[in-house]
């Protein structure tokens, strides 16, 4: 198979199985990550290729003489927290997160849950191809597997001891995927009334996306209604992210949940520094600088939320795509923290979820997705920031694509970084503003994607 360097992403590696990426290419990641008495921490979601590409990936790391210790076939949070409880240097984990079944892909951490940077992955696609399949030699090296669930669970047990046995009822929606295997179980042991929902693992996620936007979740919607629940949440696909659904049935988006949760833990911690993405919402400042925060503003994604919080020392890390980073308990974004302080967050301030979602400020928001192809939309983005900046000057950022501000709002437009998209962000002060917004800039990237 002839290597697609297009899978190497800003974040990860993702690809279509059989087309972009294969077993033969994982045993080459895996002869070039390993180092000699090195340790990794390997594990893989739900996918049907997942166990394949393992087992090819853990054969390249032992042919260099790698420790390789296998956590089997698990949810993103629990692989991440076996590699940190037991202090590897490297943690690996095989998924595609919540894109459709036929991708799969690679995860890279250190030890301590940083992700690998998009220079470091870059560095590892120029020796892969460059790796000739004799140069791996086979190995008769064995590697040793690990069940840490029972020290896992009992992690939050210990961490959220203030909400335990509150008999508040949440609905889970696992949408089928990774945490089907584990989040039912923390939540009944944490004594949650729980009613789940789509929690058996089934790799070709049969009754909706593994990506949990608002119109892949209706179902969970009418759940939380119909069962009167406190909240209810929906996993993506391994368990990296979770949207919420507050006691009305609303649909919360990454920001409000930030906000949520920033008005929760900044005024409480000594630390005061808050990590945004480019593309979340002016509210995010509007709500929590007056609680003292100082918001470091970062590239979407959540290499750059966990690195920058790891860097900046940050109390909160957040991504409006719903990738929350909460370093007081660990510096990786496993989605299971999220409905656990939002409990923690309904007892402590005795108030309905949907009180302080109401309390909220919110303002027109909206992502809009065009498909293009990934040899095709970083030159067009490179195109528009040129333009962009001729005709709006300094009111240009180009952090990440390129964000124009105007007094009443703000249009991001940017190149997807796991698949063949480009992305247009909307906020506006005004319904008004939004779409004089929403109208020029989608008119502008329509016609960009057809002329190229």
């Amino acid at each position: 198979m002839e290597i697609n360097s297009y899978i190497f992403r800003a974040y990860d590696i993702r690809g279509l199985y059989k087309k972009d990426l294969d077993e033969d290419l994982f045993r080459k990641i895996g002869f070039v990550l390993g180092k000699k008495s090195q340790k990794f921490l390997v594990g893989n979601d739900i996918r049907k290729s997942g166990k394949s590409l393992t087992k090819a990936l853990i054969e390249g790391l032992l042919a260099v003489g790698a420790k390789v210790i296998y956590s089997g076939t698990t949810s993103f949070g629990e692989t991440l927290f076996a590699g940190w409880k037991i202090k590897t240097d490297k943690i690996l984990f095989v998924t595609a997160s919540h894109l459709p079944p036929e991708w799969n892909g690679l995860k890279m951490y250190y030890g301590d849950g940083e992700p690998f940077s998009e220079d470091e992955i870059k560095k590892l696609r120029d020796q892969v191809i460059k790796l000739k399949p004799s140069e791996i030699k086979k190995t008769h090296g064995k590697f040793k597997k690990i069940d840490i669930e029972k020290e896992y669970i009992e992690f939050f047990l210990k961490r959220f001891r203030n909400i335990k046995n509150s008999n508040l009822r949440v609905v889970i929606d696992c949408g089928n995927g990774s945490t089907s295997i584990i989040a039912p179980k923390i939540f009944r042991k944490m004594g949650f009334d729980v009613i789940e929902l789509y929690c058996q693992p089934n790799s070709n996620f049969p009754n909706r996306s593994s990506e949990p936007k608002q119109e892949n979740v209706r179902e969970l919607i009418k759940r939380v209604k119909k069962e009167k629940a406190d909240f209810g949440i929906a996993f993506d696909g391994d368990g990296d992210r979770g949207a919420i659904v507050d006691n009305k049935g609303r649909y919360l988006n990454g920001n409000q949940i930030g906000i949520i949760l920033g008005k929760h833990i900044i005024p409480s911690s000594k630390k005061k520094k808050v990590v945004k993405a480019i593309a979340c919402s002016l509210a995010i400042e509007e709500e929590l600088r007056p609680l003292g925060a100082k918001i470091i503003e970062v590239p979407v994604g959540h290499t750059y939320i966990i690195s920058g919080c790891k860097k900046h020392k940050a109390a909160l890390g957040m991504e409006e795509t719903s990738h929350m980073v909460m370093p007081e308990y660990f510096l990786f974004d496993d989605a299971i923290l999220i409905p656990l302080k939002i409990a923690e967050i309904i007892l402590k301030s005795k108030k309905n979820l949907s009180e302080m979602v109401d309390n909220i400020k919110i303002y027109p928001y909206e992502e809009i997705v065009f498909a293009c192809p990934d040899d095709r939309k970083f030159e067009i983005i490179k195109k528009l920031t040129t333009e962009f900046k001729k005709e709006y000057g300094g009111k240009v950022n180009d952090l990440d694509g390129a964000k124009i501000s105007f007094p009443y709002g703000w249009v991001l437009i940017r190149p997807a970084n796991t698949s063949p998209k480009i992305r247009l962000y909307v906020e506006a002060k005004t319904k008004e503003k939004f779409n004089l917004l929403k109208q020029k800039f989608t008119k502008i990237l329509k016609e960009k994607i057809c002329k190229q």
